[in-house]
């Protein structure tokens, strides 16, 4: 959606911008969600977050359980460089990974190419992420400061990280994203709900 797009290429500084103006309005969807949800039956992420069909996949999680609805936004898919890395690790590094066998020239292919290529585009994307999160953070947004959800990104995948490797703990304590996460009392919503047409 353009509301979303951010040049694929081009001043890195734009590119952030516009990244951070997708972030503002995803932010701000999440923050009027209480209002809009009791209203949709059934609750249609596609057209509320303004998105193709096909993108709600990638993009948005709701999970309700119970009285509760969570909803995660993935909003570093708002970064080209972030797309070209994912892009890059499905069709190259993964076939290339599993070729690899011990001491041949696949293993030798993945070690001098795919692996470095992997590397630089896993950097282009966190230096894009960065930037963004930068210019969100300067702002003092208090939508976006309320549902960014960084730190529970990182508490909830810590457990896969190897334990004897402190340098790739604080690597991983210190990548930026752009995820985006509120949980919602669907019984509190729709009570607001009725009390506004009473």
């Amino acid at each position: 959606m353009p509301a979303y797009r951010a040049p694929e290429r081009g001043d890195p500084q734009v590119i952030a911008r516009r990244i951070a103006e997708g972030v503002i309005i995803l932010a701000e969807r999440l923050h009027r969600l209480p209002k809009a949800y009791p209203h949709w039956h059934p609750f249609d992420p596609a057209a509320y977050f303004d998105l193709y069909p096909e993108q709600v996949p990638a993009l948005i999680r709701i999970e309700r359980l119970g009285a509760t609805l969570d909803v995660t936004v993935y909003a570093d898919l708002l970064s080209p460089a972030f797309r070209r890395a994912e892009r890059f690790w499905a069709t190259e590094f993964c076939p290339a990974y599993l070729a690899a066998g011990e001491n041949d020239a696949f293993l030798h292919h993945f070690e001098q190419r795919t692996l470095p290529a992997m590397q630089r585009r896993l950097q282009e994307a966190r230096d894009e992420i960065a930037r963004a999160w930068d210019l969100l953070s300067r702002r003092d947004d208090i939508t976006f400061l309320a549902v960014s959800a960084a730190l529970d990104e990182r508490i909830t995948h810590l457990h896969r990280l190897p334990e004897d490797d402190p340098d790739l703990i604080d690597l991983y304590h210190t990548l930026p994203t752009l995820t985006l996460s509120r949980s919602y009392d669907i019984l509190e919503m729709l009570k607001r709900s009725d009390n506004r047409h009473v």
